[in-house]
């Protein structure tokens, strides 16, 4: 029952996926997104032209920008299969959360900008650049999800139908640090490192999109193997182990261990 939950999780984050990708094109408008050159006057006559559009791409994406949550919980119970302790799984659920954050509110404030764009230009292009700069410069959270993925793919224990293999970790890790160019778009206004520009926005967008693709592709195919093993074990009448009970009496021995090491010390 566990993994077909998973397997569910995974289609539910990668169909919100594509649901807020098309908002962000089609109804936001945000791909690729206005130059940050634009006079506030220009801003305002966006959203006065667009702002039915924008607002039901807000509503849309209200209801699905937090696709990465979902996902990244899922990655967290399979690396509890394969790590050494609970730190890293737990690290990408956060993680995980942490960056819906930030996939959530720029339909926020694009949406708050439409729904009164006959307000004084100055306003509309505030909400406006907060959006996008959040949008952009926040990548630096996606780390806390990444760094403990990319570790797992080295140094995870060897179990079967792990969905974390080494090449997936060197993809995790450059992608981790090509987002990094996020916050530079706080400096320029054109350029590769403005806010449309092919480091801060065309880069990691379709990186991310990769990521999300490789992702649930590994995530599903060993999840469907281990549902596959659970249910002819069943059927042989033997209990299944997918390592989830090894892995934490483990992690309570290691703990104990240097709980008596320290009272020893002492």
């Amino acid at each position: 029952m566990s993994q077909r939950i998973q397997s569910a999780v995974v289609w539910f984050a990668l169909a919100t996926t594509a649901i807020y990708g098309a908002c962000l094109i089609f109804l936001l408008k945000m791909v690729p997104p206005p130059s940050a050159t634009w006079t506030a006057e220009q801003v305002a006559a966006f959203y006065q032209e667009n702002s039915v559009p924008i607002r039901v791409g807000a509503v849309i994406a209200g209801w699905t920008s937090a696709f990465i949550m979902p996902l990244g919980i899922v990655c967290a119970v399979q690396m509890r299969r394969v790590e050494r302790g609970r730190i890293l799984s737990i690290l990408t659920a956060c993680g995980g959360t942490i960056m819906s954050i930030f996939l959530v509110l720029p339909p926020v404030m694009w949406g708050t900008a439409a729904f009164s764009p006959e307000r004084a230009p100055e306003i509309t292009a505030m909400l406006h650049e907060l959006a996008l700069l959040t949008l952009v410069t926040t990548d630096q959270y996606f780390l806390f999800m990444w760094v403990p993925i990319a570790i797992v793919c080295f140094v995870g224990r060897p179990v079967p139908h792990s969905p974390f293999p080494r090449w997936f970790g060197y993809l995790t890790a450059w992608i981790a640090v090509m987002f990094e160019a996020g916050a530079i778009a706080f400096l320029p206004k054109s350029g590769v490192f403005a806010w449309n520009g092919l480091f801060v926005f065309w880069s990691p967008l379709l990186l991310f999109g990769v990521w999300i693709i490789c992702a649930a592709t590994l995530l599903l195919r060993n999840i469907k193997r281990q549902r596959l093993d659970a249910e002819a074990a069943e059927d042989a009448g033997r209990p299944y182990d997918d390592h989830d009970h090894d892995t934490d009496r483990q992690a309570d021995r290691e703990v104990g261990a240097d709980d008596a090491r320290t009272v020893s010390a002492g």
